[in-house]
């Protein structure tokens, strides 16, 4: 009996099956908002903000000078807190090596790991701003004289190595926990 069942199911289901497969697809659910979604609250309609100019504007001469060498100190210190938490994390995970994931001290690892991966953000800040002023300058420099330039580009440099050195570092320990 259960024999027949199968042999009459399970035609059935594959013309089922295969008659979704013809299904017209040009047409699509409704993306609106749903009554559901405006009793609970959710996917309303986000008030636009102001945009930011395509081209940031390069504050002029000594404001540049200053802001440029701000930007250097603020990615300066933030490495050097971030070397701190370096080997605080280091010790940490080196405590960890061999354990299962899971267990405490792993536990312990892998907290100390995204709190070096948390620090690392803090020069990412500094490094944004001098993307945007890199960029204004290079624009600037395209047209006209390139001393705009010629500031920006070493502490670009140098944020950017200063940051290239900590996803070393964090790389490194996250090899030795074995994530």
């Amino acid at each position: 009996m259960a024999s027949l069942s199968i042999r009459i199911t399970a035609p059935l289901a594959a013309l089922l099956a295969l008659s979704a497969c013809d299904a017209d697809r040009s047409h699509f659910p409704s993306l609106a908002i749903r009554p559901a979604e405006r009793a609970y609250g959710t996917a309303q309609p986000v008030a636009p903000t102001a945009s930011l100019p395509l081209t940031t504007q390069l504050p002029a001469g000594a404001d540049l000078a200053a802001g440029v060498a701000a930007l250097r100190a603020t990615a300066r210190a933030a490495h050097s807190r971030f070397l701190e938490r370096h080997g605080q994390a280091a010790r940490v995970i080196d405590a960890a090596k061999g354990n299962a994931p899971g267990t405490e001290a792993w536990s312990r690892a892998a907290i100390a790991l995204a709190g070096l991966t948390s620090a690392r953000g803090e020069g990412m800040v500094a490094l944004s701003d001098l993307d945007r002023l890199l960029i204004a300058a290079t624009e600037k420099a395209a047209t006209g004289p390139d001393d705009d330039l010629k500031l920006v580009d070493p502490a670009h440099r140098e944020v950017a190595a200063l940051l290239a050195n900590e996803d070393a570092a964090i790389a490194a320990l996250d090899n030795s926990l074995g994530n």
